[in-house]
């Protein structure tokens, strides 16, 4: 009886753990779709108004958790009464932390987590100089995790107003693409690139970043799709004749990986190929299909860790 009631108790265990792992799996793709929409929409912005900065924030990869964050102080301190009062308090109070961490870190500069609690609180307060010294203080002697890096950099993007901010936050893409092997932080520099097309020697750098961004990461099979479409559709929305042959060209490059969703990139393939797939390319799109099959239950036995 034991032996069952244990039995039964982890059948709704591997239920649930397979329930999640799909969901993820649908999360993925729906949000690489509506990635690819945003991009399409930020290229066509910045290609038909004479290719010059026009992007909103949410374009340009600025999370609307960082808009909602700033609203939320804002209102903060214009709320009256006994509201006011108590932001006055903990403001105060975050102030007093803020010395205690401060103090703390140079006492110990290796103390990982009195650096994360820092970064918070001066991100909290809107001590813009302060956060900006903190995160490169830590950045020196950590690598910053996915998570850092994406707050670190929508913040650096939503202040960039000129060239010379927009060449401080490529350097900062290029060091946060350095500390780990991270598809999304690609992404995001891809995006943001391509508000930069109407500088001079922009379109160079938009094929630049996406080209080193799939030799990184471009084989990763459960989140390289999202760096493929997005290269696509940016050649896509600029599309002439004679770069035609570039959007067939990272069709057939992508279709020839195993990456998750292929059937979908096929189907789009010749959906927007006016002529029909090649052999060649069709035998190839069936390799990499037979491959995924193989390694999927590798990569789904990883997800489960």
């Amino acid at each position: 009886m034991a032996t069952a009631a244990a039995t039964s108790a982890s059948e709704p265990e591997a239920e649930s753990t397979a329930g999640p792992k799909a969901d993820r799996e649908e999360d993925e793709v729906k949000a690489a779709r509506t990635r690819r929409k945003v991009l399409s929409r930020a290229v066509a912005a910045a290609t038909y108004k004479t290719m010059g900065p026009g992007w909103d924030q949410q374009e340009e990869g600025v999370s609307e958790s960082d808009g909602d964050e700033y609203a939320m102080a804002s209102s903060a301190e214009s709320s009256p009464g006994e509201y006011e009062w108590e932001y006055d308090e903990e403001e105060e109070k975050n102030q007093l932390e803020i010395e205690r961490l401060e103090e703390q870190l140079s006492i110990n500069v290796y103390d990982y987590n009195c650096h994360v609690d820092l970064i918070r609180l001066l991100r909290l307060e809107g001590e813009l100089t302060k956060v900006r010294m903190a995160r490169q203080k830590m950045s020196e002697i950590f690598p910053l995790t996915e998570e850092l890096w994406l707050e670190w950099l929508h913040d650096e993007i939503s202040m960039a107003q000129d060239g010379l901010d927009r060449e401080h936050v490529y350097d900062l893409f290029e060091k946060a693409v350095k500390d780990y092997i991270c598809p999304n932080i690609w992404l995001e520099y891809g995006q943001y690139s391509v508000g930069g097309i109407g500088q001079k020697g922009g379109l160079e750098k938009v094929r630049s970043v996406f080209e080193r961004a799939l030799s990184s990461v471009g084989l990763h099979m459960t989140k390289g799709l999202a760096l493929w479409e997005a290269y696509r559709e940016f050649e896509s929305a600029i599309v002439e004749a004679a770069r035609l042959e570039k959007v067939h060209s990272l069709f057939r490059r992508q279709l020839a990986i195993p990456l998750y969703d292929m059937e979908a990139t096929f189907a789009e393939y010749e959906e927007w190929s006016e002529d029909p797939v090649p052999e060649s390319v069709i035998q190839n799109y069936n390799k990499a299909l037979q491959q995924l099959e193989k390694y999927k239950p590798y990569e789904e036995a990883l997800v489960k860790k």
